[in-house]
């Protein structure tokens, strides 16, 4: 039995492809016996018209052999999987006959190069085979000044008159494998949920999280469209979502597919993209605030999104009940990106030392319509170990979130008590020098009702604050 050889893939450049090789000796292999051997090298993207693989007239392991009909224009051959060719390619192989031919009977293989559909591209060879019987011979030729590419090395057998019959074993091509398992895979699709504006109109890229096994190019289709407006898509998986007139739904959703520009080409299954659209005209996360020397305390926050946005009032209050605006930070005015923004407040050392200071964002539109943010708490405490703590409801999770400056490395517990002082929630972390933010998963949860959250460091310096949950 001939020593098995699966096909041997080499990743390489085109230009760098010298020793690269596919060899195939028509075999069995591990799990795959000879009878079944077309069909595992078929799903390898072989394509192998009127031949079979067999041991019948050799007793070597398995040959290709057609049928015993022949015409001078049969398509009966050996297409290899899609190959990486640089500008020059060797191919060999062995074949023999089962009988002399019978006078004035024919026998050729045209050697060719086609593109990835079988679509003929150059001839390099065309022989007529000597009438021996029963003894291999072997062909072997290089061939030069090739325009490098992706192509097929097709074997085509033909001839006139008689019944005899070739047989080719050993096959090598000096070229890889373009896929690394003879064939291109499907690309993968998968489902999205994104953000639109409060006026029901979205834009996004459904091919971010999309996925294609053999790197190639993919393309995007839309499926099915939205039953509550327009979806227009590019093929880079671009789109746009125009609503119906009246729509206002909270969400809507379209398919897509992806399609790669393999050989051959393949498509994903359908995915779903869900529209979801906010009420608020502006997405707030991740209001806190900074206390650096001097008395100046900087405010930072950021939005997810923002619809006809003018500008963020920064309001502030020393007890909570009457406000002032600190300041007026121009806003992006339209975006589904995130934005950062960033306030210095100059309250000065003595009011910062002196008492609480409360925060609040007022977001402002085009018309003059306002939203009020959550409260923001800071305290300045100014010791060897804690600079500041500030608390505010998370805009995003609606949790509690908690932010401490420290001056050295400390551990930092936060419980949240009940009316009847009895702790319904609580965390110990250990922070470093510096701001540390720590948010009370599951506080958005708790019952209506009056809590306190009570927040220490090192069980020294602390800091109570009176909830309301509603």
């Amino acid at each position: 039995m001939k020593r098995i050889i699966c096909l041997q893939i080499v990743t390489c450049l085109l230009a760098a492809c010298l020793n690269a090789q596919v060899t195939e000796d028509f075999n069995t292999r591990n799990g795959v016996a000879l009878t079944q051997l077309k069909g595992y090298l078929q799903n390898h993207c072989w394509t192998l018209p009127d031949f079979e693989i067999t041991g019948f007239n050799t007793e070597t392991d398995g040959w290709l052999v057609p049928g015993s009909d022949i015409s001078p224009t049969q398509r009966t051959g050996i297409y290899t999987p899609a190959l990486d060719i640089a500008d020059h390619i060797t191919i060999s192989f062995n074949y023999q006959f089962n009988q002399a031919f019978e006078k004035g009977n024919r026998r050729w293989l045209k050697v060719v190069l086609t593109d990835p559909n079988n679509i003929m591209v150059a001839r390099l060879d065309s022989f007529e085979c000597a009438p021996t019987v029963q003894i291999t011979s072997n062909y072997n030729k290089t061939f030069q000044h090739l325009q490098p590419g992706i192509y097929k090395v097709y074997l085509n057998y033909q001839g006139t008159g008689g019944t005899t019959r070739i047989a080719i074993d050993q096959l090598n091509v000096s070229a890889p494998l373009h896929y690394k398992d003879g064939c291109n895979t499907s690309p993968v699709a998968v489902n999205d949920n994104i953000a639109g504006l409060p006026d029901h109109t979205a834009t996004g890229l459904v091919v971010i999280n999309d996925r294609d096994a053999d790197n190639d190019r993919l393309n995007a289709y839309l499926i099915t469209n939205s039953q509550d407006g327009k979806v227009s898509m590019r093929g880079d998986g671009s789109f746009t979502f125009i609503p119906n007139p009246g729509f206002s739904g909270h969400s809507t959703s379209f398919t897509y597919k992806v399609c790669d520009n393999g050989y051959g080409r393949l498509c994903s299954q359908d995915a779903t993209v869900k529209l979801e659209f906010p009420e608020e005209e502006v997405s707030l996360s991740d209001f806190a605030g900074i206390y650096n020397d001097g008395g100046q305390v900087q405010l930072k926050w950021a939005t997810g999104y923002e619809f006809n946005n003018n500008r963020f009032e920064i309001e502030r209050s020393i007890d909570g009940r009457k406000w002032h605006t600190a300041g007026t930070i121009k806003a992006a005015g339209n975006s589904t990106t995130r934005k950062v923004y960033s306030f210095n407040d100059e309250v000065g050392k003595n009011t910062a030392l002196k008492k609480d200071l409360y925060y609040r964002l007022k977001q402002v539109d085009e018309v003059g319509k306002t939203a009020t943010s959550r409260l923001l708490v800071v305290r300045v405490y100014n010791t060897p170990t804690v600079k500041m703590m500030s608390v505010t409801p998370n805009p995003a999770k609606k949790d509690i979130s908690v932010t401490t400056q420290l001056n050295e490395s400390s551990f930092v517990a936060l419980k949240i008590l009940n009316a009847d002082g009895a702790i319904v929630m609580n965390k110990t972390s250990k922070a470093d020098a510096g701001a540390s933010n720590f948010i009370m998963e599951g506080s958005r949860n708790l019952q209506p009702g009056a809590y306190t959250l009570d927040v220490s460091v090192n069980s020294k310096e602390r800091m109570l604050v009176k909830l309301i949950k509603e």
